[in-house]
C-alpha cells in the first residue's frame, strides 16, 4: 500500500470548490484503490447540475495519474456508474453516506512521464489577496492557449480595466443576490470557518485567512446577509468587498462544454492540468464562481464578453504568498 499512499499524500492537495474535499478512498491492494464520494462533502444547494462536484473527481483522478506517472505507473480508472447518476438529485436521493466512483488500477510502466513535477502540487494554491502588478507572460497565456485546446476547451484573458471592473462588480452582485437565497445561504455558511481553532479542527471549508476577510466581516454577511440588500449597508459592504478582491491586472476564463456530467468529468480532468501549468510559471488564480452558476451574472458575462459556455472566471496574476488552507490528513481520507 505504500505507493498509494505516497501518491494519495499529495493528490490531497488538490483543489475542490469551497474546500470541501469530497474524495475517499479505499485501497485494496498495492495496486488497485475504490474512489468514492462523501455524500455530506457535495454541494446539491449551489451545484444544482451535479457539474462541479464531477468535474472535482475528474481533477482528483487526474492528479493521481500525473502523481503515478511520475513514479513510472500508469494509472487506469472504471467508472462505477455513469457520471449522470452523480447529479446532486442522484446524490440526494441515495441512502449511503459513502458513493462509490470509481475503481483505480495502477500499472508499472517505463514510459509515463508528466509535465508536472510533484511538488506543483503543494505550491498550488488560490490566492484571494491583492495580486501584483505585473502582466501575465505571453509564454503562460500561449501554454494555457494550447492546453486548453489539447482537451477541445478554450483559454482567454481580459485585461482592459474599465472591462475588469465591471466584471469585478457584477461577481460582487451575484454574491451578495445568492448569499440571499436561503438554501445557497444555508449551505455555503456550513463551511465558512470564522477562527483558527475551527479551521485547524476541520481542516476543510471557507478559512476567514484565505478568504482574505476579516473575522467580523466575514461572519456578519453569513449572520445577516440582509445587510448586503439594505439601501444604507449595501454600498458600505460593497465597498468593503471590492478592497478584499484587490488589485485584479488580469481575468482569465475557460470555455467549452461542461454542463452535462461526461463533459464536467473530462473538464474536470483538464482543470488539474491547467492549475499546474499555471504554478508552472508562478501564477495564482482566484476563481469566480458566482459569475457562471448565478443566471443573471452568467448572461451579462456572455453578452459582456461574446464568449459562450463559459465555466470558469477567474482571476490571474503574480502574488505574495497567500495563506494556506487546511487539508485533511491522510488518514481521515482513507476508508477502511
Amino acid at each position: 500500500m505504500h505507493l498509494w499512499k505516497e501518491l494519495l499524500k499529495t493528490a490531497i492537495h488538490a483543489p475542490s470548490p469551497h474546500n470541501v474535499q469530497p474524495w475517499r478512498v479505499h485501497l485494496l491492494s498495492d495496486t488497485v484503490a475504490e474512489l468514492l464520494i462523501e455524500k455530506r462533502r457535495t454541494l446539491p444547494k449551489e451545484d444544482v447540475t451535479g457539474s462541479f462536484i464531477i468535474l472535482t473527481m475528474g481533477l482528483f483522478i487526474e492528479a493521481i495519474a500525473i502523481l503515478a506517472a511520475n513514479h513510472k505507473y500508469k494509472l487506469k480508472y472504471e467508472l462505477l456508474q455513469d457520471v449522470s447518476q452523480f447529479t446532486c438529485a442522484a446524490i440526494e436521493q441515495t441512502r449511503t453516506e459513502m458513493l462509490p466512483f470509481a475503481s483505480l488500477q495502477l500499472e508499472p510502466d517505463q514510459n509515463e512521464a508528466s509535465r508536472f513535477a510533484d511538488d506543483l502540487f503543494l505550491t498550488r494554491r488560490t490566492s484571494r489577496i491583492s495580486l501584483l502588478p505585473k502582466p501575465v507572460p505571453n509564454e503562460a497565456a500561449q501554454a494555457l492557449s494550447l492546453l486548453a485546446t489539447q482537451w477541445n476547451q478554450t483559454y482567454t484573458q481580459i485585461t482592459e480595466p474599465a472591462t475588469i471592473e465591471r466584471i469585478l462588480q457584477t461577481n460582487i452582485d451575484a454574491v451578495f443576490e445568492d448569499l440571499n437565497v436561503p438554501d445557497y445561504h444555508d449551505e455555503i455558511v456550513e463551511w465558512f470557518r470564522f477562527t483558527d481553532s475551527s479551521s485547524r479542527k476541520t481542516r476543510d471549508g471557507l478559512d476567514y485567512r484565505c478568504m482574505n476577510s476579516s473575522r467580523l466581516s466575514f461572519w456578519l454577511v453569513a449572520t445577516f446577509p440582509r445587510l448586503l440588500t439594505r439601501a444604507f449597508t449595501r454600498p458600505i459592504l460593497k465597498r468593503t468587498y471590492r478592497k478584499q478582491l484587490g488589485r485584479v491586472p488580469t481575468i482569465g476564463m475557460f470555455a467549452g462544454a461542461f454542463w452535462d456530467p461526461a463533459s464536467a468529468f473530462d473538464a474536470g480532468r483538464f482543470l488539474m492540468h491547467a492549475w499546474l501549468e499555471i504554478a508552472k510559471h508562478d501564477l495564482f488564480i482566484h476563481p469566480y464562481g458566482n459569475l457562471v452558476t448565478n443566471q443573471r451574472a452568467a448572461e451579462w458575462y456572455r453578452n459582456e464578453t461574446g464568449i459562450a459556455d463559459v465555466w470558469l472566471v477567474f482571476k490571474i496574476g503574480y502574488s505574495e504568498q497567500p495563506p494556506t488552507s487546511y487539508r485533511r490528513s491522510l488518514e481521515e481520507v482513507l476508508v477502511d
